[in-house]
């Protein structure tokens, strides 16, 4: 057997962009993809269980993940093909080399240098006594980006390092480890039903009327549901899990139509679906409910006007029946619970939170706005928001106070797409939009409003931005590092699937 590097092959790439492209006639996945889509489905899956990664120990875990995770990915394939006369010829494949073509690549590099800046040039100290804690100025570089010196088991630039690197290794990996079909669809599924499984534990425990998360986990939250602390943070989540499984639902009853079979688990995937949001209600999150019925909307209606547009026969009047069955089943059993008691009660205690409320949410996005305008080329640093907050606050009693001399502590702005530019400025915020344009336009130029799975992901990646203008839901690293994950597979998997074969490739 003769070894041959790919631009020498008979049969090789006509590019290096081409070394990535799955070959026809190897049809199993390479050892490497397989463990690459191991430790990537092994991280996401973590991520919502461990409380969702919202403390040091789950966060450090995830980076571990992603730093495993990539360098499995990052090391030469080596691949066995035949040339023109039959004899084999290997191939070496190096993920390197694409990856230096990947923008989010150097976007998030830039993004990490522009945090670790922060953390190294501190415009002012946290200091604490025994009574209180205050924010005490100090020297630093002024025409450089900053932050702030706090609390590394709290919050502070050094722990939103931890986030970003783990969500920049995790985006890399896929982008290089991940070059099959099947390797995306097996991912897809993975999460479907982890986030179903989780679903089922949320929906237990509301059942049961557990008083911990996993009925012995104590919180300090009574709103918690399944593995999150914060019911919004559970209702963003879900919904991701939601569109995912619709998305895969759609895209088997897709090929089972082209293929004339006789089954598929598009029916089963559409009930998994369906206890998805059931649990998004039970969540009692305004901002998820609000969100997951735009999806519905919008989805159910990409979905009956491609039935419409296909030849009608008995199994499509089959399949629009069953999926309105299952429509108003979700609808009934969503206004059931909304109507028993102890629902009742929760949504009445919701709506007289004062920081839940409409009113007092506006009044933190005016302050944090103005606390925007203050520094609005660097910002206050990553994950610093919570200490620089209460300067402007304090100029707003009602939602400073609680009773009469009680502080309220306001860890988050409840709007991610004002907080990230707040702790980034404009020249940090700058390279989050570059990245998301990237991710964007990489759908676009895929035409992924044709693709019936591409389509609902996008749609609810592009929903969970609405519901991040009312709430910090990005803050949690389960909703933000699935959120990207998904978004990036959504156009691979558009680009994979306008390459393949025929409409009979597995891959």
């Amino acid at each position: 057997m003769s070894f041959r590097s790919p631009t020498h092959s008979a049969k090789a790439p006509s590019s290096q962009h081409d070394q990535f492209r799955p070959h026809s006639g190897s049809p199993a996945l390479h050892v490497q993809e397989k463990w690459t889509l191991f430790w990537v489905a092994l991280h996401l899956c973590f991520l919502p269980w461990a409380l969702g990664t919202m403390h040091l120990w789950s966060q450090c875990t995830s980076l571990a993940l992603a730093v495993i995770g990539f360098w499995v990915a990052a090391r030469p394939r080596r691949f066995t093909e035949t040339d023109d006369s039959g004899k084999p010829v290997q191939l070496l494949a190096r993920p390197l080399q694409r990856l230096w073509r990947f923008p989010l690549f150097w976007i998030g590099l830039a993004v990490l240098a522009y945090i670790a800046i922060q953390g190294f040039n501190p415009s002012s100290r946290y200091k604490i006594n025994s009574s209180f804690w205050w924010i005490e100025p100090v020297a630093n570089v002024r025409w450089l980006p900053s932050g702030m010196d706090v609390p590394f088991a709290k919050a502070g630039p050094w722990r939103s390092l931890i986030v970003h690197a783990s969500l920049w290794l995790t985006l890399c990996t896929v982008w290089i480890g991940m070059l099959r079909r099947l390797t995306f669809r097996i991912l897809f599924t993975v999460l479907a039903i982890n986030g179903v499984v989780l679903a089922f534990v949320g929906l237990a425990q509301q059942l049961s009327h557990a008083t911990g998360i996993f009925w012995t986990v104590k919180s300090q939250s009574a709103s918690f549901i399944a593995s999150f602390i914060y019911r919004n943070h559970a209702g963003a989540y879900f919904n991701l899990i939601l569109a995912l499984t619709a998305g895969l639902a759609w895209w088997h009853f897709a090929r089972a139509e082209r293929r004339l079979a006789k089954s598929s688990p598009a029916s089963v995937l559409a009930f998994c679906a369906v206890i998805l949001g059931i649990t998004t209600l039970f969540s009692l999150s305004r901002g998820a409910t609000i969100t997951m019925g735009a999806f519905l909307l919008v989805i159910g209606a990409a979905f009956g006007r491609a039935l419409w547009k296909q030849q009608s026969d008995r199994r499509a009047h089959v399949a629009i029946l069953g999926i309105l069955a299952l429509l108003v089943g979700f609808i009934g059993v969503g206004l059931y619970s909304l109507n028993t008691e102890s629902v009742r009660l929760r949504i009445e205690s919701m709506l007289n939170d004062p920081v839940a409320s409409i009113s007092d949410r506006a009044e933190a996005h005016a302050a944090a706005a103005e606390m925007l305008v203050k520094r609005p080329v660097f910002g206050y640093g990553a994950g610093c928001f919570r200490y620089g907050f209460p300067e402007f606050v304090s100029k707003r009693p009602s939602i400073y106070y609680s009773g009469i001399a009680n502080r309220r502590f306001w860890e988050h702005a409840h709007n991610d797409l004002l907080e990230y530019p707040v702790e980034f400025g404009i020249a940090g915020s700058a390279l989050f939009l570059a990245g998301i344009g990237w991710l964007g336009w990489q759908l676009l130029r895929r035409r992924f409003w044709n693709n019936p799975l591409a389509l609902p992901v996008a749609a609810g990646c592009a929903l969970t931005l609405v519901h991040a203008w009312g709430d910090f839901v990005f803050q949690n690293p389960a909703i933000l590092l699935t959120w990207a994950v998904l978004l990036l597979a959504a156009g691979r998997w558009a680009e994979l699937e306008h390459q393949r074969p025929s409409d009979e490739t597995a891959r």
